[in-house]
């Protein structure tokens, strides 16, 4: 009885839907990060970016990396939900967001965390992509200047 239960489990294991772990490489970067003054995009649309789908600890990230600079979302959850997510900093619920802006400049690398905004989840039954549409804020805090920058994206997931 009891190899007849573990067997079981086995194949229902199997069957359990989640987000595929792989690493992508889109043609076309899907990230904007402005500047609020001159509008300067520092991801390159035309330049070609890697996509990141994987798990820490058995909670769902996803990446975009484009030649040494990456913007990291990291989800509280093991599978993504339909509905709207918060980004916020130090977030620890389910449908909140913690995201981060990093680049490397010669030896030294940085990191920025998003300080608001949010993640629309949608999923689409015809292709089975997950499209995520971000609309962020980064608040730069330099000696005593303030500087904002705009994150958009548009990503699609398996």
């Amino acid at each position: 009885m009891r190899t007849f239960i573990i067997f079981l489990l086995i194949l229902l294991s199997f069957n359990l839907n989640a987000q595929e772990d792989r690493d992508s490489t889109l043609s076309n970067c899907p990230v904007y990060i402005t500047d609020t003054v001159s509008t300067n995009n520092f991801f390159i649309e035309a330049r070609p970016s890697l996509l990141k789908v994987y798990r820490v600890r058995g909670k769902l990230t996803i990446a975009v990396d484009q030649k040494g600079q990456l913007v990291s979302f990291y989800f509280h959850s093991r599978r993504l939900k339909e509905g709207t997510y918060d980004i916020m900093p130090g977030s620890r619920g389910s449908m909140e967001v913690e995201a981060i802006y990093s680049f490397k400049s010669g030896e030294q690398a940085s990191y920025i965390s998003l300080s608001n905004g949010t993640i629309d989840v949608s999923y689409n039954k015809e292709t089975e992509y997950w499209n995520l549409k971000v609309n962020g804020l980064i608040a730069n805090l330099v000696e005593r200047d303030v500087s904002y920058f705009r994150v958009k994206a548009n990503l699609f997931i398996k």
